[in-house]
């Protein structure tokens, strides 16, 4: 790679890791984020990060890792980079344990894992509830180091307007606002890495933080870049219901425990451990999605003839 500039639009856990790697490669780096990158929506993550490390002796290992992935994307994944990913992991969190993300550990002092859904292992490293905000703080830190190196300059604040694209589609810049003083400014680069989140507030109602607009992605496919799999936008199976917006409830309430159920011909009805009894309520995302819109749907089961459905977490 040679010398010139990269500029990386988002500066949640996608770009700030794509900062880092840039940066350690010698690269120029402008990154831009719309808030300030420790309020990117990364920060809102809670359960963990998925690895087989096999700290607890359960036969874990990245190929079996793999294959719940593929399993729990119905076979539609790209093959060769989850094997990939599945391979990389062990090492990414040991990674971020050395940069010092408080990760929870087991009385031994060993990294803890959790079980989560689409798996029959404890393979989920967490950081309390709080996961995403200690990944975050972790990355946010190694990028300043190269900030002060003259590598890495910030640019926290600023909306994307534009991607400056030649005669050639080749990207060469970005057009940006700042939203203190509202100038308007083009910034000159030989590459464009796109990592603004996702688009939740597209949906009607979304656990996403109000700034998850989508409007960056709009901007670049309108200007001819292209959008793909845009169906595989995850729709999180557990949230608690608001009048303005849904609040996140974290998958690791079912992996303490936390029990899917209701009413059925006036008795409590655990569908999901009845349908899947080797996973029970810790099924892959989607499926639990669509159960429970099943119920609600088709069913006529949701509580009080609403969409909703009870998650109980006594013992």
């Amino acid at each position: 790679m040679g010398k010139g500039k990269i500029i990386i639009v988002g500066g949640g856990l996608a770009g700030l890791m794509a900062t880092i790697k840039a940066a350690e490669l010698g690269q120029q780096v402008d990154l831009f984020s719309l808030v300030p990158v420790k309020r990117s929506h990364s920060v809102c993550a809670q359960g963990g990060i998925n690895g087989a490390v096999n700290t607890k002796g359960e036969g874990d290992s990245p190929f079996i890792h793999f294959d719940d992935t593929v399993y729990g994307g119905d076979f539609l994944a790209n093959q060769p980079p989850v094997k990939a990913m599945c391979e990389a992991a062990p090492s990414i969190i040991h990674m971020f344990d050395r940069m010092g993300v408080m990760f929870n550990r087991t009385p031994e002092g060993l990294l803890d894992f959790r079980r989560f859904g689409g798996t029959q292992h404890s393979r989920t490293a967490f950081a309390g509830a709080t996961t995403g905000q200690q990944l975050l703080y972790a990355l946010d830190e190694q990028v300043r180091r190269y900030e002060v190196e003259g590598l890495v300059t910030k640019y926290e604040g600023w909306e994307f307007l534009g991607a400056v694209i030649d005669d050639e589609e080749t990207a060469r810049g970005i057009v940006a606002q700042n939203l203190t003083t509202m100038e308007i400014k083009s910034f000159p680069g030989d590459a464009v890495i796109m990592a603004s989140g996702g688009p939740g507030i597209i949906f009607g109602k979304s656990t996403n933080s109000m700034i998850n607009t989508g409007s960056a992605a709009s901007i670049v496919y309108q200007q001819g870049v292209n959008y793909a799999n845009g169906e595989f936008i995850q729709i999180h199976p557990t949230a608690i219901p608001g009048d303005d917006k849904l609040r996140l409830m974290s998958e690791s309430a079912r992996g303490e425990g936390g029990r899917i159920w209701t009413y059925k011909d006036g008795k409590p009805w655990y569908f999901l451990e009845e349908k899947y009894p080797a996973y029970g309520n810790l099924v892959p995302r989607d499926i639990a999605t669509r159960e429970i819109f099943d119920v609600c749907m088709n069913m006529k089961l949701g509580i009080n003839g609403e969409n909703m459905v009870y998650l109980d977490l006594s013992h």
